[in-house]
C-alpha cells in the first residue's frame, strides 16, 4: 500500500510517495534531512509599517479592516480586492494617495481575499481601475481615488 507525505519547513518543502514500510524505516532520516537544509532563520520579512505609513487622523472617516470593506463591496476579483485596499488606505488610515507596494502591502493584510496571484497581476488590476475612472494615477505608481467613487465608497460602507 502507498503512502503519501509533505512536509514543509519554512520555505523548504518535500513530499514523498512510497510504501507504509519504507517510509517507516527511511522517514525519520528524510525529516533530519529537511532540518538539516532548511534555513534556521525565518526570512525577513517586510516592514509594513514602512510600506503602511500612517495617515492623517482627521481625513480618517470610517474604522474597518480592509476584509471588512472587500466583504461589504462583494470583492472577487483582484481589481475589486485592489478598490478595497484603496478604499482603507484612503477612508480608514486617512491617506491621499497611495503607491503600489502601499496598494499591495494593504491587500496582503486582506487574508481572507488575498491570492498570490493578485501580486503579479496588480498591475493589470490597477490599469483597469484608472481605465474605469475608478482610481487616479496622480503620478507613476501612484494612486488616489476619484472623488466621485470615493463619495460612493463612503456611503456604501457608512450604510446610507
Amino acid at each position: 500500500m502507498a503512502s503519501k507525505i509533505r512536509i514543509k519547513v519554512g520555505t523548504t518543502e518535500i513530499e514523498f510517495e512510497g510504501s507504509e514500510e519504507y517510509m517507516r524505516e527511511e522517514l525519520p532520516g528524510l525529516v533530519e534531512l529537511l532540518n538539516d537544509i532548511a534555513p534556521t532563520e525565518a526570512p525577513e520579512s517586510e516592514d509594513v509599517s514602512e510600506i503602511l505609513p500612517e495617515g492623517d487622523p482627521s481625513k480618517q472617516t470610517l474604522k474597518m479592516t480592509t476584509n471588512t470593506i472587500a466583504t461589504k463591496l462583494g470583492a472577487k476579483t483582484g481589481s475589486e480586492l485592489a478598490l478595497a485596499a484603496c478604499t482603507h488606505l484612503c477612508l480608514v488610515k486617512g491617506n491621499d494617495t497611495y503607491k503600489r507596494a502601499n496598494i499591495l502591502a494593504e491587500m496582503k493584510l486582506a487574508t481572507n481575499f488575498y491570492k498570490k496571484t493578485y501580486s503579479g497581476n496588480l498591475s493589470k488590476s490597477l490599469k483597469k481601475l484608472v481605465a474605469d475612472g475608478k482610481l487616479l494615477e496622480t503620478a507613476q505608481d501612484t494612486y488616489a481615488l476619484d472623488a466621485k467613487e470615493k463619495a460612493n465608497l463612503q456611503a456604501k460602507l457608512s450604510g446610507s
